[in-house]
């Protein structure tokens, strides 16, 4: 199990306040196991960039939630992931940014937003919350989402 640190933000961006939150994340190893560490399926991308590294499949829980994490790395060292988590809370899952409503994501639910030549997506499905983060374009996001697995405890 690995722990770390994280910033986290909190209050009007023009007077930003940053306190650390511990994160544990444990390694699950594949898709059943994260979905049974979870206590709820997860929605795996079966379609990765040519250009990714292995994917691994974490389990991360801070004192205020669980989230899972299936990710691996660009050839450029981006990092490309899911991210899910249990609630859908859309006014607290947003980072700034000038979002739109794609028609491809209608049916998750999902906003997106391109800054620094990257692709970042938030989608509400089965009371999750799911990030898509690291892609290059909307539409290599959307191969990953149309690749999307629902999974269940093995």
């Amino acid at each position: 199990m690995r722990r770390s640190r994280a910033p986290r933000s909190a209050g009007d961006p023009a007077s930003i306040r940053v306190s650390a939150v511990e994160i544990d994340s444990k390694d699950c190893g594949a898709a059943p196991a994260l979905a049974e560490g979870f206590g709820g399926p997860i929605f795996e991308p079966t379609w990765w960039p040519d250009d990714t590294d292995a994917v691994t499949y974490s389990l991360d829980e801070s004192p205020s939630r669980l989230s899972y994490r299936i990710g691996s790395t660009r050839r450029d060292g981006t990092p490309i992931c899911v991210i899910g988590r249990a609630g859908e809370q859309p006014e607290r899952t947003l980072p700034p940014g000038n979002w739109s409503r794609p028609p491809e994501l209608e049916a998750w639910r999902g906003l997106a937003r391109t800054n620094d030549g990257h692709t970042h997506a938030v989608l509400f499905h089965e009371l999750q919350t799911i990030h898509l983060i690291g892609y290059a374009s909307l539409d290599e996001l959307m191969d990953a989402v149309k690749s999307f697995r629902r999974v269940t405890a093995g």
